[in-house]
């Protein structure tokens, strides 16, 4: 049974290759061509099909409108044995694809032939950027839009491809709730001299991401009714004549996407900052959140939203209150700042609570002299010598044991449940380790937008060439990233296995590390896991 698996089995990930393409003389011409990342949700956790030699499943889709067409072949297929039979492919497939998608190629080429040439993007135009000497465009529209829940039908087999433990939307849901939906798509313009080229449309599919709106309770003071008229306890959604657009929400960044072939010059950044300044100029979104975010998107979060914030006069007031003594013995202090005027500016920023207070603490670092703070980690050297930098002087060691206490306060209230489980002893060296990683984490990132701020900088002088607005790619900085555990006890509740995480973190320090180069910048939300980020 082994040799005939060995045989007969192909590795889902090689053997599936997504083409953009565009229509041509005699056919199709491919522009980009690429393979999933992740198949494990649609052919098992081996990312294996059984039952073929030489197969090859080509999933083309028009760069344009990103109309699918699937290709299957192979040189043999293994003849059913009692139960043992090859994989239905079409059977595994079609709750991923459109019925167009099994037409044979013919139809296809016709279809996508057949487009005009004035064709664009659902939903209208949000945005026009210059990337490098290209030009991109931000379209958006609404779920409840039938040309773009057509559009979000077709592609979303690339969710779970790109996007891991990645779910599909409901499309099934009334009009009401899809009514929620906000959908960004991105777009390369193309300026083509081609003659058959112009014949069809100039877009290229190059990303989407979706957003959806929570209510959000906000209690009224004083009451709601100061003249004691009674007021129904309960109320269902949606409330005749009542809008939901026009209510107060919660907006959280769902899916987002940038395929492989695009993810390069900082358009994931870009891309984010253009979702993040519709809804920061949204009346009625009272908060922007994204949920259950990859660590690469955890970056581009972190690095974007840093320096947004330090850029804003009135978040640069939030320092550390250097008066604040910290005794040997005793409670430690906790006004550690102006917290009513914390609350303010995040409440106006539309920052989520944990979100906020990482990117606070993180802007405060940058704040403290480097001879005071922990040496920074190199991949060509250990440690940064610290002779050449001048020698640091009380009150910057006082603000760096200030800043320790405020993080070490964060990680202790977002893991009281499973600290409580430790000794004393423990939850000290625990909190301690974790706060050296919290604080190299945080150094990695400030460094890479110092970097891109410098080149930004220099570009503008004319010392530079092309656009970098929003650039980053995944390991520009100095200080490579040694695995997402460096804030163990920040990222899981399960105390047992945030200890192995942060020893694997030690290890790979020592080792050098591993690193996937690129912008790998996809996050997934399910939709139905209301959990907050209040931390």
């Amino acid at each position: 049974m082994a040799d005939i698996n060995a045989d007969w089995s192909a590795d889902s990930n090689d053997a599936i290759h997504i083409s953009l393409v565009t229509p041509s003389v005699g056919g199709t011409t491919s522009i980009h061509t690429f393979n999933p990342k992740f198949t494990y949700s649609i052919f098992g956790d081996e990312e294996s099909i059984f039952g073929y030699q030489g197969l090859k499943i080509n999933l083309k889709y028009n760069a344009s409108d990103m109309r699918p067409g699937l290709q299957i072949t192979y040189n043999k297929k293994f003849k059913a044995v009692g139960d043992i039979e090859p994989t239905d492919l079409k059977a595994v497939l079609e709750p991923f694809l459109p019925k167009t998608a099994f037409e044979k190629s013919s139809v296809f080429e016709s279809n996508i032939s057949a487009i005009p040439a004035d064709w664009h993007p659902p939903g209208e135009l949000f945005r026009t950027i210059e990337i490098g000497g290209e030009t991109f465009e931000i379209w958006k529209g609404n779920l409840s839009d039938p040309f773009v829940q057509q559009t979000i039908k077709r592609i979303q087999i690339l969710v779970p491809f790109f996007i891991e433990g990645g779910t599909l939307l409901d499309l099934d849901e009334s009009e009401d709730d899809l009514g929620r939906w906000t959908v960004f798509f991105l777009y390369q313009k193309k300026q083509s001299t081609a003659t058959f080229f112009e014949k069809s449309s100039s877009y290229i599919f190059t990303g989407f991401s979706t957003v959806y709106r929570y209510y959000m309770y906000t209690p009224t003071t004083p009451p709601q009714s100061p003249n004691g008229d009674k007021i129904a306890p309960e109320f269902t959604l949606p409330v005749d004549g009542v809008s939901f657009d026009t209510l107060p929400c919660r907006s959280r960044i769902s899916q987002f996407m940038i395929l492989p072939p695009f993810q390069s010059g900082g358009k994931g950044s870009i891309f984010y900052n253009a979702i993040f300044d519709y809804l920061y100029d949204d009346p009625y979104t009272r908060e922007i959140t994204v949920e259950d975010p990859n660590e690469a998107f955890d970056d581009l979060r972190d690095i974007n939203d840093f320096a947004r914030l330090r850029k804003d006069a009135r978040f640069q007031q939030l320092k550390l209150n250097s008066g604040l003594k910290i005794k040997p013995k005793g409670p430690a202090p906790t006004k550690l700042f102006d917290t009513k005027a914390y609350e303010e500016i995040r409440a106006q920023m539309k920052i989520a609570p944990r979100q906020f207070a990482r990117v606070h603490e993180m802007y405060l670092l940058s704040l403290i002299p480097q001879s005071v703070k922990q040496a920074p980690l190199h991949e060509d050297e250990e440690e940064t010598s610290k002779k050449s930098l001048p020698p640091p002087n009380k009150e910057d060691e006082h603000i760096y044991h200030l800043w320790q206490l405020l993080v070490k306060q964060r990680l202790y209230r977002h893991n009281k449940d499973a600290l409580a489980q430790l000794d004393r002893g423990e939850r000290i060296d625990k909190l301690n380790e974790t706060l050296m990683g919290v604080e190299v984490d945080y150094g990695r990132l400030i460094e890479t937008v110092n970097e891109r701020s410098e080149k930004q900088k220099a570009i503008e002088i004319g010392k530079g060439k092309g656009i970098l607005n929003g650039e980053w790619k995944e390991g520009s900085c100095r200080r490579r990233r040694r695995g997402r555990c460096l804030g163990a006890l920040e990222f899981t509740d399960d105390i047992k296995e945030c200890f192995k995480m942060y020893s694997r973190f030690c290890i790979q320090m020592n080792e050098g590390g591993n690193e996937e180069k690129g912008e790998w910048m996809n996050g997934n939300v399910n939709r139905r896991d209301e959990r907050d980020e209040r931390g």
